[in-house]
């Protein structure tokens, strides 16, 4: 769910939240080296800086990987998250879809260009702009046109008590079925060209996490565990599902420290249900900085836009930083959990927060931590 303040944390969040006080420091950082003094110093600002609860961090330095956890995983207990503690990926999940995007287009099972429609049952005339229909790459780099969520629920959410909220959006996509996507997608009508607008979309996620699963013949878990769970030997990574939640799990809060749902709806599962660890998504973004594989190449080709002006790849956004480097960041961010993932390919370099607490100012304070710690 991108950026700093996507159209779900807009929606959910009616309030500002102010700095805390300083907490008790719980961490596992050694501090026996200048890094680790660098790390704890400005980990230690963003955990007092707002209503944090837990973080957990991956990164790769100088060959090395190195993981340190701060804060707690349940609110109210001194219980330190470690490097396997499972935290919702939301959005993050987005990255994977579009890696099986590129593996197709690699294996020749599709081609970016194709009409969406091709891998949609039934007639869809009204998936196209004067003619212009949406393809599998508008899909993956946000410029499908398609409403950002469906069902349609703007109007609900503008007369609803912005502390419900969570729990309206937990009642409606829990009911909300692949069947009723489809039926509703029948009733939406672009108002744009696809291709020429740049808009955040939950429904073009759904829509491209359902497609492979047809190109694939397979369901979405069982495609993560055979390209991804199995060959980088991410043991502790799964879709999250009813009564099918990890041990390991931890607690999502809202910026008020309320306990928040789980996303384990049927209709978002292919674009924002997948959740992790720190010491699994080393692994993954050890794969994302891997140019050799040309399926991770691909996937980092700007489809929207330029590296120099801000572009959008399969889903990785991309820029260029004040030294030519180039940077590929996704953020996440769900109902009670927060995520940010930043790598540089070609100095190797990279950086995975995950955290248990979901408020406005989350995403764009990790986004700080993140380049404060880690400056190519």
């Amino acid at each position: 769910m991108k950026k700093v303040a996507i159209v779900l944390f807009t929606v959910l969040f009616g309030f500002t939240c102010s700095a805390q006080n300083a907490k008790e420091k719980l961490t596992d950082n050694k501090m026996t080296t200048k890094f680790d003094s660098v790390v704890d110093n400005f980990v230690s600002a963003f955990m007092n800086a707002g209503p944090r609860v837990g973080i957990s961090i991956g990164i790769i330095k100088d060959g090395s990987s190195l993981i340190y956890n701060y804060g707690t995983t349940v609110k109210g207990k001194k219980q330190l998250p470690t490097g396997n503690s499972v935290y919702e990926l939301a959005s993050i999940t987005k990255t994977f879809s579009s890696a099986l995007l590129a593996k197709a287009v690699i294996d020749k099972k599709v081609n970016l260009n194709d009409d969406i429609r091709l891998y949609l049952d039934g007639k869809y005339p009204n998936l196209a702009y004067n003619g212009i229909p949406i393809k599998l790459v508008n899909l993956a780099n946000l410029t499908s046109g398609l409403p950002n969520w469906m069902p349609d629920n703007r109007d609900l959410f503008s007369k609803a008590n912005p502390d419900s909220i969570a729990d309206i959006l937990d009642a409606i996509h829990k009911k909300y079925s692949r069947a009723q996507l489809y039926r509703d997608l029948h009733s939406v009508k672009l108002d744009t060209v696809p291709g020429a607008v740049t808009r955040h979309c939950n429904t073009a996620a759904q829509l491209l996490g359902y497609i492979m699963e047809r190109v694939y013949g397979a369901p979405i878990d069982k495609l993560f565990e055979q390209y991804f769970a199995k060959p980088l030997k991410m043991k502790n990574s799964t879709f999250l599902s009813e009564g099918r939640l990890p041990a390991n799990l931890a607690t999502g809060y809202d910026g008020k420290g309320r306990i928040m749902p789980f996303v384990v709806w049927d209709d978002l599962r292919v674009a924002a249900s997948l959740a992790s660890t720190a010491n699994d998504m080393l692994k993954y973004m050890a794969y994302q900085m891997d140019e050799k594989n040309p399926d991770v190449l691909l996937s980092h080709q700007p489809t929207n836009g330029t590296p120099d002006k801000g572009a959008i790849a399969l889903n990785w956004k991309v820029n260029m930083t004040d030294k030519g480097t180039r940077k590929f960041s996704h953020t996440g961010g769900s109902l009670g959990f927060s995520s940010y993932i930043v790598f540089y390919p070609d100095k190797k370099t990279g950086i995975v927060l995950l955290t248990n607490e979901a408020d406005p100012a989350a995403q764009g304070a990790l986004i700080n931590l993140a380049d404060n710690i880690i400056k190519p």
